[in-house]
């Protein structure tokens, strides 16, 4: 006889009895983790949590985790009441993640006991439970992202205020393009700016217990005094307004880390690196000064070093506006000590809390932590850099420096005492790279050799279905993951068809379905396949949202949908749940291709192809975004790998044409797209051959083969637009070009509505518009492709080519130089008859002129 479970019961008790397994520890703490972040960000904290306060249900089998007394006044024991508390101080999150950081120690013991796998959760433990509270994470969600553990979209029903709906895209005017982050006070968007045209982070706040005007009042008063300083070490500020009941402000958007973030990953800065960096913020400081204002929140998350080095010093005044539970302004370790006696903030308590993060980034710790002495005595600091940091954290403020001013002085004479920073410094980073590349080589190896046999086992156990039907099942993938092969990616939607036919509830063929219809919408660009794959998509969820290959087909989609923080939620997932699956690796690759985040994307793709080396697939899909990003070198590496496992692939061939194009070698161009013709007739590969034709000088064959192209493939807005391109070419009839062009437009449109968001597009339908000289709609579509893709060397071409149809020979000129300079090709644009004139132009590169 079974032994029977009960439907609810306490963490405390499933880890008592030795009940806890691997998989069941990662529900839990994914569940406990998103109710928790969910509380904190409407302003709640539980301040009593424990394993005996979480409570487990198992309705219809399935796991939910419930946290009592949330918020109560049950006792806790004396082992879970945090420092802040016994000290009288109101609970804050930082106790929460103290005990959630409890709780996965207790987990992961349980865990080691019953001989599980353990998660690797250790680093994450050690700093929830830190002594310091501004040690541990800031949020919730930075834990959970710290253990990869997945992030609700959904809306808590703790939750007192409207949040954004999943997929929500707009705040007033503002598109938002990309949900960077979420904390307790808000949440920080990359978003462009319709009005001026330009890319900002937007920052929509959480309501804090203030009537809306309240805070909208106050929130415009500190944007107003912000805006007041101007320095090159500062972000400025561009506006603050209300939309749908959220007040927001926005300012530049800048690329980079945080130095909270650098520190972390890296560990302390070398003295004399420490010591510039703060000399710079010292200068940024000097200005807030200067202009009557005090920061108050000074710290390293609030410090940035962005992509070309250069550092800022951020979010000046606003703590005051965004007040904690505890009433004060300002990051308790960073304050001064008349600040955390009561007194009013003044310049003298801004360089106490500068000295504190000098030593921050010098050791890693705070002035009294427990860590602080041992991490000086690890990383002892030179003599003219602790001078400073002493005098700057003098306890008396009449012993500090003056002024941000002095303190800069001070930081010049200590910088130039020092002498070349020590091999100490920096062999222990070295070391930890070395350990985290040798066992991330050792997993890459093992994760090759377990990875049939778990897939295998894994697919048989998640399949539930009868035989014939899983082997119809495997054929369909065989199938699709060859859609190279024409037909291929029909016979494969036929296939699991047949299969679901058999088996109606078999949540794998219902997502390998939404997979090929998928494919079907990015073969065609018809907008039936994208409704229809959404459509399979969210039915297999229906039927089992717990596999990892339907999380993976939802995050896909969502992800080319431009919902991007949904999207990445569910690949995440997916990761979680099949850390050894290539697809999910390379589906990750793919969205964080689409995001532009090109160094994440490569680790996807490499981390697929070593778990699926004879995959052609992973080595296209980098080759192909090397292209994309210029590097015409290594996408041809890549793109030759890929052929040696399939070598008559029309994809990888057509790639291949692509880069011999780049790179000038029209007849290697011309042979290898006649090649993927001949294997897969397809209008793109056509055009392609077409546009190869034209820089060879036979426009006449090029204008016959655009002509058959839209004949065939007439809702085809690229192809149209290519047609109307060959037709200037060869001096074709004025109306006629005016005539196409429109139909590509009136067609790119309907397309810009569900993919708002892709680079190629919008610069595309901006080059319509202006050969139609409409510069109203052009300009702001151009700015905002140069927003998107700034490094794609095809795109500021074309966009160079609008410009100069509309009479902007200067802007032009400057991106075609920035094109050329990351490798377009100099031949095509001394052979395009659109840009003749401006090949005589003197300014012009003298590698394209007449």
């Amino acid at each position: 006889m079974a032994e029977s479970r009960p439907s609810e019961e306490t963490l405390a008790s499933r880890i008592a009895s030795h009940r806890l397994t691997h998989e069941t520890a990662l529900r839990i703490a994914s569940q406990l983790g998103n109710e928790l972040a969910a509380a904190h960000a409407a302003g709640r904290v539980h301040g009593w949590l424990s394993a005996e306060s979480i409570l487990l249900e198992s309705p219809e089998g399935q796991l939910r985790v419930r946290i009592l007394h949330f918020p109560g006044n049950a006792p806790a024991s004396s082992s879970e009441i945090l420092s802040t508390v016994a000290q009288a101080h109101p609970a804050a999150p930082s106790g929460d993640i103290h005990a959630f950081g409890q709780i996965l120690a207790q987990m992961r013991e349980a865990l080691r006991e019953a001989g599980e796998p353990l998660p690797d959760w250790d680093e994450a433990i050690e700093r929830c439970l830190a002594t310091d509270p501004e040690q541990r994470f800031a949020s919730i969600s930075q834990l959970m992202r710290a253990v990869d553990l997945p992030m609700s979209e959904e809306t808590s029903p703790v939750i007192a205020i409207e949040r954004p709906p999943v997929g929500m895209r707009q705040w007033g005017p503002f598109q938002l393009l990309q949900r960077l982050g979420q904390g307790a006070f808000g949440e920080v968007y990359r978003a462009w700016d319709p009005v001026l045209e330009r890319e900002v982070a937007l920052k929509l706040l959480l309501p804090r217990g203030l009537n809306p005007e309240q805070q909208l009042a106050e929130v415009v008063a500190e944007a107003r005094a912000m805006a007041r300083v101007r320095h090159a070490n500062i972000v400025p500020v561009y506006g603050v307004d209300r939309h749908e009941g959220r007040v927001g402000f926005w300012s530049d958007f800048v690329r980079g880390r945080t130095l909270s973030r650098i520190v972390e990953s890296t560990g302390p800065m070398p003295p004399d690196e420490a010591a510039k960096v703060t000399h710079a913020l010292c200068d940024a400081l000097t200005a807030v000064h200067d202009a009557g204002l005090l920061h108050r929140d000074i710290k390293a998350s609030n410090t940035m070093r962005d992509d070309n080095g250069r550092i800022l010093l951020m979010d000046f005044g606003l703590s005051q506006d965004l007040q904690y539970a505890a009433g004060y302004a300002g990051t308790p370790t960073y304050m001064s000590p008349e600040i955390l006696n009561g007194a009013a903030p003044t310049v003298q308590s801004d360089l106490y809390a500068m000295g504190v993060l000098l030593l921050y980034l010098c050791t890693g710790a705070y002035p009294l932590s427990s860590e602080s002495k041992a991490a000086a005595e690890l990383r002892p600091i030179p003599a003219p850099v602790k001078k400073v940091i002493d005098q700057a954290t003098a306890k008396a403020p009449g012993d500090r420096y003056r002024s941000a001013r002095q303190f800069s002085e001070a930081l010049t004479e200590a910088i130039a005492a020092l002498h070349a920073p020590a091999t100490s410094a920096t062999s222990p980073r070295r070391s930890r790279r070395m350990t985290w590349l040798t066992a991330a080589a050792l997993l890459a190896i093992a994760a090759v050799a377990l990875y049939p046999v778990l897939h295998r086992r894994a697919q048989a156990k998640a399949a539930g279905t009868t035989p014939a039907a899983y082997q119809d099942y495997q054929n369909a993938e065989s199938l699709l993951h060859r859609y190279d092969q024409p037909g291929n990616t029909q016979k494969a939607i036929a296939l699991y068809q047949k299969t679901l036919q058999r088996s109606p509830n078999f949540p794998l063929a219902e997502a390998g379905l939404a997979q090929a219809y998928w494919r079907m919408y990015l073969d065609t660009s018809d907008q039936q396949w994208a409704a229809k794959a959404s459509g399979a998509a969210n039915q297999a969820a229906q039927m089992n949202a717990d596999l990892a290959d339907v999380q993976r087909t939802l995050g896909t989609i969502h992800v080319a949908q431009g919902q991007y923080d949904l999207g990445m939620q569910e690949l995440l997932q997916a990761r979680q749940d099949a850390p050894r699956s290539a697809g999910v690796y390379g589906a990750l690759g793919e969205a964080y291709r689409q995001q532009g985040q090109t160094q994440q994307a490569v680790k996807a793709y490499n981390m697929a192809m070593t778990l699926a080396p004879n995959d052609w697939r992973w080595p296209y899909l980098l080759g192909a975004m090397q292209i994309d990003n210029g590097n015409y070198k290594d996408a041809e590496v890549n793109l030759k790998a890929a052929l040696a496992i399939t070598p008559k692939n029309s994809r990888v061939l057509y790639d291949l044409g692509l880069v011999y194009q780049k790179q000038n070698g029209l007849k290697d161009a011309e042979n290898a797209f006649r090649q993927s013709q001949q294997l897969a007739p397809s209008e793109i590969t056509a055009s392609a051959l077409a546009s190869v034709l034209l820089e060879e000088g036979s426009t006449n064959q090029a204008v016959q083969l655009y002509a058959h192209i839209v004949q065939q493939h007439p809702k085809d807005w690229d192809a149209w637009g290519n047609y109307a391109s060959a037709l200037q070419w060869n001096k074709g009839d004025p109306a006629t070009i005016r005539k196409t062009f429109q139909t590509a437009v009136d067609l790119a449109r309907q397309q810009l509505k569900i993919t708002p968001d892709d680079p190629y597009l919008v610069s595309v339908l901006a080059e319509y518009y202006a050969d139609l000289q409409q510069p109203e709609q052009s300009l702001p579509l151009l700015r905002k492709s140069l927003v998107l893709a700034p490094n794609d060397p095809d795109l500021l071409e074309r966009d160079a080519e609008s410009y100069e149809a509309m009479h902007d020979r200067t802007q032009a000129l400057q991106l075609l130089d920035r094109a050329l300079q990351l490798g377009f090709s100099a031949k095509y644009v001394k052979t395009n008859p659109e840009l003749e004139a401006l090949r005589h132009d003197p300014r012009a590169p003298q590698a394209i002129r007449n």
